[in-house]
């Protein structure tokens, strides 16, 4: 395999390590302050810090260099899915488990990235659709279903 690929790989796992965390404090935040409050307040805190940061970091053309017109849409609808998906993540969690919840989440993520994959729509070249990778949504989907509470 070559050297960016697994970089890229653990990034992904440190990433979704995150998300993971992210997600169950968010579910248990959720749990006192309501879910819609839970969004709203962690993406504040969160926008606190990224202010803070570009402010520190002011000269370092990589973080506080020129935004095209044409991205600023796209930061918008962005940062609102930001919005909905720490609320979404608070309320589903309490509802499912934190573990049939993120499985869920995944499935999500698996989809989406599926059509962008086949259509070519991020930054790599169209993926062809095939039944290995429909597989592992079938598998996915399996995985949801399997760690759902027995109640």
């Amino acid at each position: 395999m070559k050297n960016a690929l697994i970089i890229g790989i653990l990034a992904a796992v440190a990433t979704g390590s995150a998300i993971g965390l992210q997600a169950s404090l968010g579910s248990r935040i959720g749990s006192v302050i309501t879910p819609l409050r839970t969004g709203l307040w962690m993406n504040l805190v969160g926008g606190l810090i990224a202010g803070t940061l570009i402010v520190l970091f002011r000269n370092q053309e990589q973080i506080s260099g020129r935004i095209p017109g044409t991205v600023i849409p796209m930061l918008i609808i962005a940062g609102a899915l930001g919005v909905s998906i720490i609320v979404g993540v608070s309320f589903s969690l309490a509802r499912t488990g934190v573990a049939a919840g993120l499985a869920g989440l995944f499935l999500g993520q698996m989809l989406v990235g599926l059509v962008v994959d086949t259509f070519g729509w991020g930054s790599i070249q169209p993926v062809p659709l095939d039944g290995r990778r429909l597989l592992g949504l079938l598998v996915m989907a399996l995985a949801v279903f399997l760690l759902l509470p027995k109640e």
